[in-house]
């Protein structure tokens, strides 16, 4: 009798009942040796409005990083007249530490050949997909990848995941983020035609503050000729990125933190591809503005940046490469001048993926980023505690990538 039991249970354990027939494990392992050093930052200019400060010593460190590692659990469901249930529970794979892991892209919704997909739940914004568009360094998620310029400010970070704080000192800044509690659209693909748009649940919502984000962007892949060019916006409702960029002192956010913001992001793209090579080009602009703040305070802040590169097809792999200039900004102060100059930052992306098979690939991957005196722009990577301003960052990794 209890042999039978147990033959019965180790028979259940391992069949496939109908339910999960449709039910697939997927995921990327990414992981990298990589050396960092950045170098002594620079004393803030005297006058300049935006940040001040001293500069700190130059840091050099080695780690393991896991870069984007994950598992996802996926599943389709057809529920008849052209339409499936489309569901994905993605989380983190922290390989590197002992962390837990996290939520990434998890989201439900019901998706149709003939106009597209809806889902709800936790995914990367709009913009942030769009700007893989054509980064050539997979994804951005390592060393050299575009997050370390664009979409974000050069505050200090290159990922921003929070919806801000009203108090104005802690907003949040970054257009490269993963968004939750969002509702989304991507239409069809209508003869190289595509569009998206996306728009944030009010569940932060509070007697005083709204923080609410909605996105759009269009892409059209042309079938007659290698060319695709895109353009993406961002607004980001109350989320007060001002206070990440030029943060108030404890006696500005009591006496006038702000009574709301509005910040938003732009960019304009083209790729074309010449035989084995794939050319690019994108322009962006960010601009944060808070309203009701006391003179004296920074009330808006605006920069632009521009990224080339170009994907480079192997019989043996690819080489990635890409040059990213952050210009600096402009802003202004509630009844006075404002200066915001040497707030720029320059970086050179390079990458070799070499294939090992259809799911693995070795790689190497080199990083140069040079901050004006001012500016405090970062890599992805093993990253560092180093927080100084206008310093150098140099940056090499080895890897393994693989994909199941």
């Amino acid at each position: 009798m209890k042999k039978t039991l147990m033959a019965l249970a180790v028979g259940a354990a391992f069949a496939a009942p109908s339910a999960f027939a449709d039910v697939t494990i997927s995921g990327s392992i990414n992981m990298s040796v990589e050396a960092l050093k950045v170098g002594d930052g620079t004393d803030a200019a005297t006058g300049n409005s935006i940040r001040s400060g001293t500069g700190g010593s130059s840091v050099t460190n080695t780690g393991v990083a896991a870069n984007y590692s994950n598992v996802t659990i996926s599943s389709t469901d057809d529920i008849g007249n052209g339409m499936k249930v489309d569901f994905a529970y993605q989380i983190t794979a922290p390989t590197a530490n002992n962390s837990g892991v996290s939520n990434r892209n998890s989201h439900i919704g019901v998706v149709s050949d003939s106009w597209g997909g809806v889902w709800y739940g936790t995914n990367e914004s709009i913009y942030e997909r769009y700007l893989y568009t054509i980064d050539p360094i997979d994804g951005a998620a390592g060393l050299g990848g575009n997050l370390s310029l664009l979409a974000n400010p050069g505050a200090g970070f290159h990922f921003d995941a929070v919806r801000g704080n009203p108090a104005g000192t802690t907003g949040a800044a970054g257009f490269y983020r993963r968004d939750e509690q969002s509702v989304w659209y991507d239409s069809p693909n209508w003869n190289g035609f595509t569009f998206g748009v996306d728009i944030g649940t009010q569940y932060a919502k509070t007697n005083n503050t709204n923080p609410q984000q909605w996105e759009i962007g269009a892409k059209y892949a042309s079938p007659a000729i290698p060319l695709t060019v895109w353009a993406a916006y961002a607004q980001h409702n109350d989320y007060y990125g001002l206070g990440v960029i030029t943060p108030l002192t404890a006696a500005d956010s009591a006496a006038a933190p702000g009574s709301s913001s509005k910040d938003k992001a732009y960019q304009l793209g083209v790729s074309y591809t010449l035989g084995d090579i794939m050319l690019f080009g994108l322009y962006e602009e960010l601009k944060y503005t808070t309203s009701g703040l006391a003179v004296g305070q920074v009330d808006e802040y605006k920069r632009g940046a521009w990224n080339v590169g170009l994907k480079w097809n192997l019989a043996t792999g690819y080489v990635g490469a890409q040059y990213i200039q952050a210009m600096s900004a402009s802003c202004t102060i509630v009844g006075a001048g404002c200066n915001a100059s040497d707030t720029g930052a320059k970086t050179i992306g390079l990458a070799y993926y070499h294939t090992l098979t259809k799911q693995s690939q070795a790689y190497v991957a080199a990083q140069w980023l040079k901050n004006d005196s001012l500016a405090n722009y970062t890599t992805a990577g093993i990253g560092t505690t180093s927080t100084s301003i206008g310093a150098t960052w140099s940056s090499i990794g080895v890897g393994i990538k693989h994909t199941f």
